[in-house]
Parts: structure tokens; C-alpha cells; sequence
């Protein structure tokens, strides 16, 4: 614009011939912010931070100077000192910064010294400002209403001038990427959909539309009731599918928020490796059991396993095949119990079973032995089998503990006493337990 100045061509200075001439102290505002703006304002330090700040200085100053100029009727004429011969192009008044070019320079500087001193709202609430006046100038430009480019009588806001300010809003915008607008934009949530939705739709839509009605009814191709109404239906068809869109995008974002509880669900409450439940998984459905129990009058039973040999597989064949052996021996314990019945990683090769309304002693052998024979079998591993078999305590609900944590620890112990009588056998903990309690198996006991 400052070249088209100085060599005198109207098509560089006003871009359409016709239209208002961007003042040579506008382009220079233009020249400055752009400047500032190379020098990322926000947070800025030091030298940057004083170079901004006085660029900032002379870009408010420029504008404030001007309003009040127009404010209080005096003779500033701050723009008029370049190319001042050249200022008056044959039209009603000589060519001077408009009011609202003014106003969006004073807001713009005001802007850059709260991005240096980290206020990003009050900068972001001066760029709305800035935007919201060139908007209206752009949408006086196109529908041709000359009161929306200007201020009372005085000279218009330049087409470019305004299409410059949109730009530099958005710059300054981008500065702030973890605030406002762009950080909203940006966002994976449902907010940040719609209003990536909404944005483009409501600011350019509308325009768009009406201008099209407008050139439509200026052409003779209907009347401007016709055009009325056809500019309503394409409204309420815009808003009705964006309306659609929304509910999609929070229909998905509920999903996916759905998705994201479900995983964190499973990651707190199952075990990783054997999809199994784990302790917290394991303590919650055993409280819900013995509080059944108290009230329907049954028995609950507390199988404590573990994995006997599980160490030297571990220390031979490596942590993979390890990882291996205990997949399996969880998919053998849950094919041996009921639906109902909560088999339960503790860690390591550690499982517990949690057997719910049984009838009498002879319903927990039964399984412990279904156990046993099921644990014992080779597990195919890299490299050949591996033999393993599994040491089981067991202890009864109400007969030998009242509350869930005894439950466990005497199923615990019941188990270290499988394991020092010799492994792969079955120890029930309650000296109550009947005394035939091995009649199903010659390694199954009862302890004292």
C-alpha cells in the first residue's frame, strides 16, 4: 500500500478502483503489528519484550490519537504526514484513518500489551472487539450498506483494511493456543466439535446466504418475498442439519467417554495378563457374597490356590513362557467352576475362588478336585510341555470366619499347609469340616 502511495497507483492503495484508499498510516499500523507479531508477544522477555511493548505504544497511540481527534472536533492530523499531497483523491473529504480503523488500531496495541504481560483474556476480549468492527465493515462491503463501513458521515473503513484487521485477529489468536477460541478448536472433547462445527456454519452461512438473496433478487429472478422466504428455509435447513451434527459429535464424544470409563473400569478391576478379577475386584463381590449369605442363610467357600513348581518354569523357560503357563491355568480354573462363582488373580501365580451358596462339603471337594486334575495336565510351553500342580486352601463362610479379611487369610493358610504336606493337595481349614472331608480324594484333608 505504501508503494501504491508513493508511485500514485489506485489499484495497489484501494484494490478496487472506487472504493475507500487504505491511509499510508494504516499500512504503517499494518507494518508494525505484523512486526510484533513476528516476535511472538506472549510471555515475551528482555529486548523482545521491550521492542513489542513500543510497537505496541505506537500502534494505540496512532488510534487514540485519531479518535479523539473525531471525538473533540481537533486538528491531528497524524495522518496526513506521509504522502500528504496525495491525500486528497478528487472525493467529498481528503483520505484519513475512519473512526472504527481507529478504534480497532487502539484495541490491537491494547491487545499486544496484555499478550507481553500474559492477560490473554483482556487480549482476547480487545481482538473480539477488533473482529467484531471489521465484520461489519466487510458485511456494509457486501451488501453495499455504506452506514455499516463507517461511523456517522466520516470516511469508511477500506475494504482491505478490514479484511487486514480479520487477519491480524486471527494471528494474534493463534498466539494464545492453550486459551480461548483456538484451544476450544482444537480440543478432542465434544465442546471442541461443535464448535468446530459451529464456527465456520454461523460465521460464514448466514452472509453467504443473504448475499446470494440479494444478488439473486437484484437480478430480477424473484421477489424479495420469494427471497425472504427462501432465506428462512435455507436457515432452518442449516440449522437442522447442524443441529444434527451436534447431537452426533456429543452422541460420540458420549461414547467414547463410555469406552474410556469402561477401560479404566477394566484396567481397576481385572488383572491384566489373565482377564481374571483382581484383589479389589475380588473384595468387592465377596462382600455382596457374605451379605447374600447372611441373609439367605448359606454357605460361602474360600479357595486359596497356588501354582506348585510355577518358579522353575519361570526361572528355565523365561517370564514369556511364564506369562503363558498362567493364561492358561486361569482359562483351566474358570472352565472348572460355575458362571457364578468368581475365580481371581491375587498376583503372581496366586488365585483364589470364590464359591457362592453351597449346599454342604461335598459341593466344595467336588471343585477342588475338578481343580486339581485340571492344574496338573501339561501345559504346552515354547520349547516342549511344562508340569505343574497347585496347592488349594480352603476355608467356609460362616463356619470358620465371620468377616471377609479372616476369610481370605485362613483360606491363605490353609493353602501353606497343603504346600508342607506335600503339595498338590487340598487342606480345608476348619477343624469343624466333616471328617470324611477326603473321601473324594486321598489329597484332599481337613486341617486341624
Amino acid at each position: 500500500m505504501l508503494i501504491g502511495w508513493a508511485i500514485g497507483n489506485s489499484w495497489l492503495i484501494s484494490v478496487v478502483p472506487g472504493l475507500t484508499a487504505m491511509n499510508p498510516l494504516t499500512a504503517l499500523c499494518f507494518i508494525l503489528a505484523a512486526t510484533a507479531l513476528v516476535l511472538s508477544p506472549l510471555g515475551a522477555t528482555g529486548l523482545r519484550r521491550g521492542w513489542i511493548v513500543g510497537v505496541a505504544v505506537v500502534i494505540a497511540g496512532c488510534g487514540i490519537v485519531r479518535l479523539s481527534a473525531y471525538a473533540f472536533g481537533w486538528d491531528l492530523p497524524v495522518d496526513q504526514i506521509l504522502f500528504s499531497s496525495q491525500l486528497d483523491l478528487g472525493g467529498a473529504q481528503p483520505n484519513r484513518m475512519a473512526p472504527n480503523t481507529a478504534f480497532n488500531f487502539a484495541a490491537c496495541g491494547f491487545a499486544l500489551i496484555a499478550l507481553v504481560a500474559g492477560r490473554t483474556r483482556w487480549a482476547q476480549l480487545a481482538l473480539m472487539m477488533v473482529a467484531l468492527t471489521s465484520g461489519i465493515a466487510l458485511l456494509g462491503y457486501a451488501y453495499s450498506v455504506t452506514s455499516l463501513m463507517r461511523v456517522a458521515a466520516f470516511i469508511p473503513m477500506a475494504l482491505h483494511t478490514a479484511t487486514l484487521f480479520v487477519m491480524v485477529c486471527a494471528a494474534m489468536v493463534c498466539t494464545m493456543p492453550e486459551v480461548g477460541i483456538v484451544a476450544m478448536l482444537t480440543r478432542r472433547s465434544p465442546g471442541g466439535r461443535v464448535v468446530r462445527l459451529m464456527l465456520p456454519a454461523f460465521v460464514f452461512g448466514p452472509p453467504l446466504f443473504g448475499w446470494l438473496r440479494l444478488q439473486g433478487e437484484s437480478a430480477g429472478l424473484y421477489t424479495q418475498a420469494f427471497g425472504v422466504a427462501m432465506l428462512i428455509g435455507t436457515m432452518v435447513v442449516l440449522g437442522l442439519a447442524l443441529t444434527w451434527k451436534i447431537a452426533r459429535a456429543l452422541d460420540l464424544g458420549e461414547s467414547e467417554r463410555r469406552r474410556a470409563d469402561e477401560m479404566l473400569l477394566k484396567l481397576a478391576h481385572y488383572d491384566s495378563l489373565t482377564g481374571l478379577p483382581n484383589r479389589l475386584l475380588l473384595d468387592e463381590r465377596l462382600e455382596r457374597a457374605l451379605a447374600r449369605a447372611d441373609r439367605e442363610g448359606h454357605t460361602v467357600a474360600m479357595l486359596f490356590l497356588d501354582l506348585d513348581g510355577f518358579k522353575r518354569i519361570n526361572d528355565t523357560h523365561g517370564h514369556e513362557a511364564g506369562d503363558q503357563v498362567l493364561k492358561e491355568a486361569a482359562r483351566r480354573i474358570l472352565s472348572a467352576v460355575r458362571t457364578v462363582d468368581t475365580a481371581a488373580r491375587l498376583g503372581g501365580d496366586e488365585f483364589t475362588v470364590l464359591l457362592e451358596k453351597v449346599k454342604n462339603a461335598d459341593a466344595v471337594r467336588v471343585v477342588t478336585a475338578r481343580l486339581l486334575d485340571q492344574l496338573s495336565r501339561p501345559y504346552a510351553i515354547a520349547g516342549g510341555e511344562a508340569q505343574l500342580s497347585a496347592s488349594i486352601g480352603v476355608c467356609l463362610y460362616p463356619v470358620n470366619a465371620r468377616a471377609s479379611e479372616d476369610l481370605l487369610k485362613l483360606a491363605d493358610a490353609a493353602m501353606y499347609r497343603a504346600k508342607r504336606a506335600g503339595k498338590n493337595q487340598v487342606e480345608f481349614y476348619a477343624a469343624e469340616a466333616p471328617a470324611d472331608v477326603g473321601s473324594v480324594s486321598p489329597r484332599i484333608t481337613a486341617a486341624a
